[in-house]
């Protein structure tokens, strides 16, 4: 597979370009995006369905400007789809046909199955998904909808609803939401019975521009709307004030942005619809859909389009772009593999987090890639901004401030203030920082020696094959949780 590849997804509303750079097997990372709102579907629905010449050349010029864009950062694969709009266009071999003649590109146009596919590859592989889930992205032409379970798709339908659809035959007609509710209950209808489960996967621009306004609305901490998970129910009031909105004035007001106030009211329906249809209130909201999801199916086309058991892309991307030392780090994570049994006893930790501490390490080399000063900030930075894919919001969080312990302070305040809502309590935390940082000191003096621990009565004994020179010394500078006695 190239190092570089453009995605193109030519939707109903925006055509967008995506730019993948690889940098290992299965480490990958965006380089590049830009987003056109050519608008490819405006004025079909008078024209018989037929994509209309203004449009189409609004289209090829933004993809002309995009063929640029990728000569620049030098890709070697392009891949363009097109959804909705053009595949239910009459005329639609007639843009295809002009794009391959002048810019040498080469469409796919896919039907709804296969959108609704991609979509769900993208959410099985990058999102948090532990259990069976429906995801529907919702567009300008059409609803898109999979049915995973046991982390694969079994079952997709794609119904004829969408936001320009619903736009331009009631909205713009001044019907009533009565009317347009009854339209798209009339497509709900079609959803087959076996489509059931207790949370869904929210996908697509719209619903993202309703996850943004939640996080704002009820001051959520963590301003990342990837994994935001979120109960619908408890949100009625913002559903019914967007709805019901009379102006583009009022809906800025309610934290939706400029670019979504055309289109989210017919969105936000949709999905509100969809949701008391199949009786689902868990909602986690997705920052990938079709332009990852084709990425990937073409990245993991030979295991099954799912990424093996124990590989985080995150992980892999963050160590292959920062971890510049390259210092084995087999034995710290023995360290903290031996140190963690004993450190429980005391610590009482509410749930199991020796396999996210075991990921802080795996990229605690990162901020020495910026500079060795500092680092600990660096790389809480980097794990902060970077550590996106099949993580919950919880997972970032603490992995991050586990990163931005030091050797005197374990635990940084400004930033437990600011997220512990979604942190572990305050001495659990401590212990996990002490873990982390007790692992770094023994491990910066020997990335061989053997470590086992002992901890009783409040002391803790450093079991080692020979002694090491200076470690006693670091060691009386390192903050504690409790009074303990560290001895080597």
């Amino acid at each position: 597979m190239a190092k570089r590849v453009a995605i193109i997804d030519i939707g109903s509303n925006s055509t967008r370009l995506v730019i993948f750079q690889r940098t290992s097997r299965y480490g990958f990372h965006l380089i590049a995006q830009k987003k056109a709102p050519v608008r490819i579907s405006e004025g079909s629905f008078e024209n018989n369905g037929n994509l209309t010449s203004a449009a189409i050349n609004r289209t090829v010029e933004a993809l002309s400007v995009f063929k640029d864009i990728i000569k620049d950062y030098k890709a070697r694969k392009t891949l363009i789809v097109a959804t909705a709009a053009v595949r239910n266009a009459p005329n639609r071999s007639e843009f295809v046909s002009k794009v391959r003649r002048e810019l040498k590109f080469n469409i796919k146009v896919i039907d709804g199955n296969k959108e609704a596919t991609l979509g769900a590859i993208a959410a099985t592989n990058l999102l948090p998904m532990k259990e069976d889930f429906l995801t529907i992205d919702i567009g300008g032409g059409s609803s898109d909808i999979a049915l995973v379970k046991s982390g694969r798709v079994v079952d997709t339908i794609s119904l004829n609803i969408g936001t320009i659809t619903i736009k331009e035959l009631f909205v713009d007609k001044n019907a009533s939401i009565n009317e347009a509710s009854e339209f798209i209950n009339s497509e709900l209808s079609k959803i087959p019975s076996h489509f059931q489960a207790k949370k869904v996967v929210a996908i697509g621009g719209v619903l993202r521009a309703f996850a943004k306004a939640i996080i704002k609305d009820t001051n959520y901490p963590y301003n990342k709307i990837h994994a935001f998970e979120y109960k619908f129910d408890e949100n009625k009031e913002l559903v019914e004030s967007i709805l019901n909105a009379k102006s583009d004035k009022e809906l800025r007001k309610l934290y939706i942005k400029k670019s979504r106030v055309d289109t989210i009211k017919e969105g936000l329906l949709i999905f509100k619809l969809f949701l008391e249809k199949l009786n689902i209130n868990k909602v986690i909201s997705s920052g990938v859909g079709i332009r990852e999801g084709l990425f990937l199916y073409d990245l993991l086309r030979n295991s099954n389009y799912k990424f093996p058991k124990e590989i985080n892309p995150s992980i892999i991307s963050i160590r292959d772009r920062f971890d510049i030392l390259n210092v084995p780090i087999k034995n710290r994570l023995k360290i903290v593999k031996n140190l963690y049994p004993q450190i429980e006893k005391v610590a009482n930790f509410k749930k199991d987090y020796l396999k996210l501490l075991l990921d802080a390490v795996k990229i605690s080399n990162a901020g020495k890639a910026l500079t060795i000063y500092n680092e600990h900030k660096h790389a809480y930075y980097i794990a902060s901004q970077e550590l996106n894919w099949q993580y919950t919001h919880k997972e970032m969080l603490l992995i991050s401030t586990i990163l931005r312990s030091k050797t005197d302070k374990l635990i940084y305040e400004p930033i437990y203030n600011e997220y512990k809502k979604l942190l572990p309590k305050k001495d659990e935390l401590k212990w996990l920082s002490f873990i982390y940082t007790l692992s770094d000191i023994l491990h910066s003096y020997s990335a061989k020696e053997k470590y086992d621990f002992d901890l009783e009565n409040n002391q803790l004994k450093i079991i080692t094959t020979k002694k090491l020179y200076l470690l006693d010394n670091e060691i009386k500078n390192l903050d504690t949780p409790i009074k303990l006695e560290i001895v080597s």
